[in-house]
């Protein structure tokens, strides 16, 4: 009997330990890791991928020694975009969203306004130049917050993912293309607005910001299981996940399974991406690769640090403006920046690699009606950079180049990085150039070799007949003239010129005006170009004005008392849609 009872026992002790152990490893997460190594199906080397959030948040930068042994292993890196690409097809995209839309607008609805012909003062201009980052910029090297300035990394971990790459000599590569990314979403947007079952959220008593607490504390920990729960439980329209997740994670397998073939690779890709049947772990479990969770500990500050010092060579390529009145060197192409917060007119360069920046800014200043010289809005700009440099002036020194006056100004941000700008007073305008990077890359050979290469064409004083490439009118004017599309303000042709030797000056506006709808006396025309043009903070009065023909055309002549004391001869004239001051 003690035998059999010790049998017994011993039975259920067995069966219950296996019980036991069977449990646990079923509670044991699925996807317990954000890096994982890729190996098998013929690789001679593995690969890896990592998980990734799009934030700069401290939370997302908890990495450990294997992370950066893993970088260093391989032959390239990639996200799911190629930074080095990702610029110039976003503003290529960007420009075909903008043509689609002119091509799509209702013609012949244009009108007279205020501003059509209106003359702004710089000084609100100059505040937004010296004191603002353009969105863009923000959006492709750092996705900071300023309210989160103090918790955040020096820029968002997939970038730092790119960089780390990078400077440690890996080749480049991108797992989408960006328009196909971009088609992407946009049908997986139509497809949710068609769906007539979607899910309603049951947060089961938690909060969103609950939810995204536990989102964010899942990350952490590498657990991708409980990650992918909670996306689950906050996802409302499966027609979208089908295509901005699945049908993205299908692309991101098969280019990581073309790419490993040939080197290894460590690829970063959101963590949503990863776990589930139809996420990219086992999209390419069944493609033939093993992979296999690699733990991660603590992060390893030490690498982090020798790391950051590191940067990555850059190539200067020539850069000429459309007006050929300035040239410099830039590491890659300068685009122009189309928004509609701002009227400034600007060419922004991101360094995707080493995290820097280059800005060329550009803005009338409209000497002729202010009676300022170059030497009045330099002396505007020095007054204004206290409270417009951001973070703390380190020194103003005057320059000059090809006889233009200018100032050039270093200043350091409050999260420490160093920044530097040239300034300088032209004739029409003042032309702003800043370069700003992390830490003190623009105290480096990269910054100084920008800086040099700026040059300003030689001005020359000669009158000569001076028509517009695409015709339309014809006059004497200085050989020192400014020719200036104002696409950001007005979408108007602005010629300006000035005689060195008499003082006189000379401004032309060209503005095209299409109605198809409204049909007005000429007379009534040119009153409204008149209102427009004078604005109250240059003009006092007017001296004279009459309505006559000129050269046949439908034309307003008056002479303004500007506020400087001097005369303006004003011809407002109508040829057509095209309206000239």
């Amino acid at each position: 009997m003690i035998r059999i009872l010790k049998t017994v026992l011993c039975l259920l002790f067995f069966v219950f330990t296996t019980n036991l152990l069977l449990a646990q490893k079923a509670n044991l997460p699925k996807y317990n890791s954000l890096l994982w190594e890729i190996t098998g199906n013929g690789l001679t080397r593995p690969s890896y991928l990592f998980g990734t959030m799009h934030v700069s948040n401290k939370l997302a930068f908890h990495l450990s020694d294997s992370f950066y042994y893993a970088l260093k292993k391989v032959d390239a890196v990639a996200l799911e975009l190629n930074p080095e690409l990702w610029q110039g097809q976003m503003m290529d995209l960007n420009q075909l969203n903008t043509n689609y839309a002119n091509y799509t607008l209702q013609p012949g609805n244009n009108f007279v306004t205020e501003n059509t012909f209106r003359i702004r003062k710089f000084d609100t201009d100059l505040k937004q130049a010296l004191s603002s980052e353009p969105p863009v910029v923000n959006n492709l090297l750092y996705r900071s917050y300023k309210a989160q300035d103090d918790f955040e990394e020096d820029t968002f971990l997939d970038l730092y993912i790119f960089q780390t790459g990078r400077k440690l000599g890996k080749a480049a590569a991108g797992l989408e293309d960006y328009v196909q990314s971009e088609k992407l979403m946009i049908e997986a947007y139509t497809d949710m607005a068609k769906e007539k079952n979607k899910k309603e959220i049951d947060l089961d008593g938690e909060t969103m910001y609950s939810m995204n607490e536990k989102i964010q504390q899942a990350y952490r920990k590498g657990d991708l299981d409980l990650m992918d729960s909670l996306d689950n439980i906050l996802e409302t329209s499966p027609a979208f996940n089908e295509k901005f997740l699945y049908k993205r994670n299908e692309i991101q397998a098969n280019s990581i399974d073309t790419i490993i073939r040939k080197r290894s690779l460590f690829a970063g890709v959101g963590a949503a991406h990863l776990p589930g049947e139809r996420g990219v772990i086992e999209m390419l479990r069944q493609k033939g690769y093993t992979l296999r969770p690699i733990i991660m500990t603590d992060r390893d500050a030490t690498q982090k640090a020798e790391v950051e010092k590191k940067r990555v060579p850059v190539t200067f390529q020539k850069h000429t403006a459309a007006d050929n009145i300035y040239q410099l060197d830039v590491p890659g192409k300068l685009y122009a920046i189309r928004n509609t917060y701002s009227l400034l007119n600007r060419w922004q360069y991101a360094d995707m690699n080493n995290g820097s920046y280059y800005l060329v800014t550009r803005m009338k200043t409209y000497n002729m009606l202010s009676g300022k010289t170059t030497l009045d809005n330099l002396m505007k700009v020095d007054s204004s950079l206290y409270e417009n440099i951001p973070g703390r002036i380190l020194s103003v020194q005057p320059i000059n180049k090809n006889g233009y006056d200018g100032l050039d100004i270093k200043n350091r941000t409050r999260n420490g990085d160093l920044q530097r700008y040239q300034i300088f007073a032209l004739p029409f305008e003042l032309v702003i150039f800043k370069m700003s990077g992390t830490h003190d890359y623009v105290e480096g050979a990269e910054g100084t070799h920008f800086f040099e290469s700026i040059q300003f064409k030689e001005p020359v004083a000669q009158a000569v007949k001076f028509s517009p490439p695409y015709g339309g009118f014809s006059l004497n004017l200085p050989k020192e003239r400014h020719i200036f599309y104002d696409k950001e303000g007005e979408d108007r042709w602005e010629y300006e010129a000035k005689d060195p030797a008499t003082g006189d000056a000379y401004l032309i506006f060209k503005k095209s005006v299409y109605n198809y709808n409204f049909i007005s006396e000429d007379s009534f025309d040119l009153t409204l170009m008149d209102a427009s043009f004078r604005g109250e903070d240059y003009f006092d009065t007017v001296v004279n004005r009459r309505y006559e023909k000129l050269q046949g055309y439908p034309a307003l002549l008056t002479t303004e008392r500007l506020k400087t004391g001097d005369f303006l001869q004003v011809a407002h004239v109508i040829n057509g849609p095209q309206q000239y001051v």
